[in-house]
């Protein structure tokens, strides 16, 4: 049921069909290819993901900046990696739009479905309330015994990279890939410089939070499903080698990702289904 007329609309952007939710709520854009969000705006606030300006809109291409889906693996491929790209095929693929409404008064739900040889059937269903944004990437009907890995790759919007605190991982173990890791602070964690890692294992009801001082709010970030959470930059040196990251950008992103790491050593047994759940919201200083 849709309250108001072209609540939900559907253009062309770069070549790819966009669905775009415009409520009293918010704003809320979503690309068909790789069912990618390219922006989720509540009203009267700031941009709550980033997106970069030379991201690369091309088939086999992901897209660089919002929530990329990383799924049914996250890094290599469990099975043939020489042969498969990393984190899986769902961010290079064309989903389904399956149907949007106004579920209340300035409430929007979309949802998206991907159907792929070989692989479980993906759902993907976002609704956007008042400040907060649900998201839940199913994994349904799986064929055979499968590793399973996911990851929703959120890059938030900040105001400087290094200025932001991150809390909600005090104490828990990570693993660090980033050979040129700087030390941080911890107790928050407040990035510096390159930083790749992997939080795990991540109790879900461990709420993260990115307390943004100079834009006076706080992403509140919890998830089920979920045993790992990514926190990411490239840095400066390593964005500046990353033509689909905007030049002089580097400072405006932090992906912090609610993951299901290999790690974890998930086997989704024949015909099981996972979800994992994200759920993002929007609190003033």
């Amino acid at each position: 049921m849709l309250y108001h007329d072209r609540v939900i609309t559907t253009e062309t952007r770069h070549g790819f069909p966009v669905q775009r939710v415009e409520t009293a709520l918010g704003t809320l854009e979503v690309s068909q290819y790789g069912a990618h969000v390219l922006d989720w705006t509540p009203s009267g606030g700031k941009p709550v993901f980033y997106m970069s300006g030379t991201a690369v809109y091309a088939e086999g291409k992901a897209l660089r900046g919002g929530i990329p889906i990383c799924w049914p693996w996250f890094g290599k491929c469990p099975v043939e990696p020489k042969s498969n790209p990393s984190h899986g095929l769902a961010r290079i693929s064309m989903w389904q739009f399956v149907h949007g409404e106004e579920s209340a008064p300035g409430e929007a739900c979309l949802a998206y479905a991907l159907r792929l040889p070989g692989l479980p059937v993906a759902e993907y269903k976002l609704h956007m309330r008042r400040d907060t944004l649900e998201i839940a990437l199913c994994t349904l009907q799986t064929p055979t015994d499968m590793a399973f890995s996911a990851a929703l790759h959120s890059y938030f919007a900040v105001s400087d990279y290094e200025s932001v605190s991150v809390t909600g991982l005090e104490g828990l173990p990570y693993t660090e890939y980033a050979a040129d890791a700087v030390p941080h602070g911890e107790t928050p964690l407040v990035p510096v410089g390159h930083i790749d890692r992997i939080y795990c294992p991540v109790p879900v009801e461990r709420e993260i939070g990115i307390r943004d001082e100079s834009w006076e709010r706080c992403l509140r970030i919890s998830r089920s499903g979920s045993a790992s959470c990514v926190v990411w930059n490239p840095g400066e040196e390593g964005a500046a080698r990353m033509a689909d990251v905007e030049p002089g950008s580097s400072h405006s992103f932090l992906a912090v990702e609610a993951a299901v790491a290999p790690a974890e050593k998930l086997v989704l047994h024949a015909g099981e289904s996972h979800e994992l759940r994200l759920v993002v919201s929007v609190h003033a200083l």
